[in-house]
């Protein structure tokens, strides 16, 4: 009786456990790990020993060498990452840890620029504010430093004296050196360093230099320049002076005296006269009746012997004007049909030459006449051969000019073999002063080599050489002046010396 009323209590109790079990179920805890990467933003470099919070939980750990942190143990749910270091922004980033899942987040810091202390301002080291820069080369230093150790970039501004627009600027320089060419001479030049951090500028003082006075140079000529003509003048050696930046200008004739250069330009859209002093300063227009003819660039002019006067084409008639850009008259009329090219005017006997062109460039002839346009005489005549202008020799008895002996023609006036001639007024003799190259020419000779033209001769002031232009046969080739040398009978020695490359249209200076 006792046994069976203890089976009952406990099979009782049993039901009640059973139950008491099925009411109170608790889901087992499910933890995950978080891992990530902290990086630099600029060049996706590992940054080590950044501080990495787990919010809300508070537990923090620092990133390794290569930018990696973890935690371990993280219940699921939703967290906040918070990265810091110390001259770095401050990031966070949003995640949700899953029981399948084990989060992977990359952080990017970037510059606290509120930690970073800009550059030092520009020193000036050379050249100093008194300086007078013989050349128109110049070398420019200075010299900033970075508290935080950036690399710095440099720009510099260039100004005129006077003006408010920078000649030239120069960015992004990674050195504090600026090598400057074709300065301006008898110019005060203003220039002012901007250092950069990446973060910060700091703009330097404004300094200054001057230029020299422009020396005697022995020569002129033009020279192409992004699609342009811009004069120059120079010695055989050592540094150039660019005389023009503007426009497109060339042909330049130096005046008797030395001290004025007269060139054409188009800077005002149509090509005339203008002159200035031999340093390049003081430029005005001369003409406003242009100058004209088949080709602009084949154009030529020349002063008066006096020096008082230019003269010029303008298709059928040959102008005179007064330097001031008062007095224009008429001096020559062309024939019916032809128009002037160019000329030149010579002192002995007051004669001028010229060379006139039919319909064709290739229909040539150079005549001379007295100054007062009577006189004329026909001294050359080529109808099917490219021709040069003709220039007097230093005592009016001789023309030096060029002509093409291939007899080419095509629509684009080119010529494949042009020579320098001497023609001899009183005996309409002529003198191939251009020998051309061969397999046979000895060694050190400099004749004019195949395939390429002489061209636009000049004498010299005391007439013992002739300065020119060689240029190659296609038009495309690289031109350069020589000279080369006359014996008392005018005869070439067959003796070329280069003076300049990338230059065409010499004239003498000295």
């Amino acid at each position: 009786m006792k046994s069976s009323l203890y089976l009952l209590v406990l099979l009782a109790s049993l039901i009640v456990c059973w139950s008491c079990n099925e009411d109170t179920y608790v889901d087992p805890i499910q933890l995950s790990t978080v891992r990530g990467r902290v990086l630099y933003s600029v060049n996706q470099q590992p940054i080590r020993n950044a501080t990495v919070t787990l919010s809300p939980t508070s537990r923090v750990v620092t990133t390794d060498s290569a930018g990696n942190f973890r935690f371990d143990s993280v219940l699921v749910g939703s967290y906040t990452i918070r990265v810091a270091k110390t001259n770095y922004g401050t990031e966070s980033s949003t995640i949700t840890v899953s029981a399948d899942a084990s989060p992977l987040v990359t952080v990017l810091l970037t510059d606290d620029q509120t930690q970073n202390r800009p550059p030092t301002t520009p020193t000036l080291v050379s050249p100093a504010s008194t300086t007078v820069i013989p050349s128109t080369l110049l070398t420019l230093k200075w010299s900033a430093t970075d508290p935080n150790r950036d690399s710095l970039t440099y720009d510099v501004l260039l100004f005129r004296s006077g003006s408010a627009t920078p000649t030239a600027s120069y960015t992004g320089l990674k050195v504090d050196t600026l090598n400057l060419s074709n300065l301006l001479y008898n110019t005060t030049y203003l220039w002012q360093v901007i250092v950069k951090d990446g973060i910060n500028t700091v703009n330097g003082p404004v300094w200054s230099f001057t230029t020299g006075t422009v020396p005697d140079y022995s020569y002129v000529f033009a020279r192409r320049i992004n699609g342009q003509y811009q004069l120059f003048t120079a010695n055989a050696t050592g540094p150039m002076a660019q005389l023009t930046r503007n426009g497109s200008n060339w042909r330049p004739v130096v005046s008797p005296n030395r001290q004025q250069i007269a060139y054409i330009s188009n800077i005002t859209t149509e090509p005339q006269l203008f002159m200035m002093n031999a340093d390049g300063s003081n430029s005005k227009q001369i003409t406003t009746v242009p100058i004209a003819g088949l080709y602009q660039t084949d154009l030529s002019f020349c002063w008066s012997p006096d020096g008082t006067q230019l003269l010029y084409p303008n298709n059928d008639r040959l102008f005179a004007i007064r330097t001031d850009g008062t007095g224009l008259r008429v001096v020559a009329q062309a024939p019916s049909g032809r128009i002037f090219a160019g000329c030149d005017w010579t002192a002995q006997g007051n004669r001028i030459t010229a060379r006139t062109t039919g319909t064709s460039v290739y229909d040539n002839e150079i005549t001379t006449f007295l100054a007062d346009g009577s006189g004329t005489r026909s001294v050359y005549v080529r109808r099917d051969s490219r021709v040069g202008n003709p220039v007097f020799s230093v005592d009016g008895r001789q023309l030096a000019f060029s002509a093409d002996v291939s007899g080419f023609m095509n629509e684009q006036g080119r010529q494949l073999d042009a020579r320098l001639y001497l023609l001899d007024l009183s005996t309409n003799g002529i003198t191939d002063v251009s020998v051309t190259q061969s397999s046979s020419s000895t060694v050190g000779q400099t004749n004019k080599p195949v395939g390429t033209n002489d061209i636009e001769p000049r004498f010299s002031p005391n007439g013992s050489q002739l300065l020119f232009t060689n240029a190659d046969n296609t038009g495309n080739g690289t031109r350069s002046v020589y000279t080369i040398e006359l014996t008392g009978t005018a005869q070439p020695t067959q003796n070329r010396n280069l003076l300049f490359t990338s230059a065409e249209m010499p004239y003498w200076r000295q």
